[in-house]
């Protein structure tokens, strides 16, 4: 990646911000592309290696600006919110993700860059133990993700259609887990991390009351763990889906003590926990297969317990002020 000319798209996000400091790191000449104005963690970047540009990428005309130039595109934007407005206003992230998702593959297309990462997600999966990468397209995406894990799947056709069509096949394809780090949405649209965090940290909601009875299995990934394999792909130029997961999952009982083990480490202050079974559980598992990125070398490295941490370092430095 040295001396490259680098896109990242969604760069003040949870995945983009971990990028941009992986790629100027490895010598890369970064254009952070984001709707919004950059986080103060981008500031010691600005130098020669690094601009920022702010551009609403579901106009054709500002994708095809940005690319202009460009060697590698990382194309990470992406909506995040909770599974419940995600149904209750699906407009809000099927619209926005089919016009820059489409947007930026065929403005790189146009602009032949050298190679395009796409990122994908999770939700693109139907209901199953575990998520293998070829059953993408023998079964639909899971009901309670069918909206954002539609748009998420035609992009992913449209670098077959590419590839059909052009003969364009410098494209790869990333499916992260759930993901969280710093820079995650601590917001009223909060996933089930940050929310915890928010409510035990933040809050001080104690006892903590959770829904369900813990046992579901989720798979979580460390955002920086993301970007490491984003690069990864790149690096070897891997054309076929790659999952990036934990491959081993933890019950949702599991995350919720691990946080209050951390908050009774830091603060001394016991907490309890108070399940809620009126509450839905959701899928009993829903967890990576990671044997075909291992294959190639691509591994989780951050621990739960260490990612928690850092998550919680930044929430308290960032809303707890």
């Amino acid at each position: 990646m040295e001396n490259k000319k680098v896109l990242i798209t969604g760069a003040n996000g949870l995945v983009g911000n971990y990028m941009v400091q992986k790629c100027i790191d490895r010598g890369a000449l970064v254009t952070a592309v984001d709707i919004h104005e950059p986080h103060n963690q981008v500031d010691k970047y600005r130098n020669g290696n690094y601009q920022f540009i702010k551009a609403d990428l579901r106009e054709f005309s500002n994708c095809k600006e940005v690319v202009k130039g460009q060697d590698i595109i990382f194309h990470i934007a992406g909506i995040k919110g909770s599974p419940k407005r995600a149904m209750e206003q699906p407009a809000d992230y099927f619209v926005p993700m089919l016009q820059f998702n489409t947007n930026m593959m065929e403005a790189a297309r146009l602009e032949d860059v050298e190679w395009y990462v796409y990122t994908s997600t999770v939700g693109v999966y139907h209901p199953a133990e575990v998520f293998n990468e070829d059953d993408v397209w023998k079964s639909f995406p899971s009901e309670k993700d069918k909206y954002a894990g539609w748009a998420k799947r035609l992009g992913e056709l449209q670098a077959e259609v590419y590839s059909v069509s052009y003969d364009w096949n410098n494209v790869s394809i990333v499916r992260p887990a759930n993901i969280y780090g710093r820079h995650d949405n601590f917001g009223p649209e909060s996933t089930v991390i940050a929310s915890l965090i928010k409510r035990l940290f933040g809050e001080k909601e104690h006892p903590l009351v959770c829904w369900g009875d813990g046992s579901p299995i989720r798979d979580f990934i460390y955002a920086g763990d993301v970007a490491d394999g984003v690069i990864e792909v790149y690096e070897q130029r891997l054309t076929q889906p790659i999952n990036l997961g934990s491959g081993t999952g933890v019950t949702i009982k599991e995350l919720a003590e691990t946080l209050v083990k951390i908050y009774e480490e830091m603060y001394g202050v016991k907490v309890q926990i108070e399940w809620d079974p009126s509450k839905p559980n959701g899928d009993t598992k829903r967890l990576m297969s990671t044997e075909r990125a291992e294959t190639f070398g691509i591994k989780q490295k951050v621990s739960l317990k260490e990612g928690l941490k850092e998550t919680i370092d930044y929430y308290l430095k960032e809303y707890k002020k």
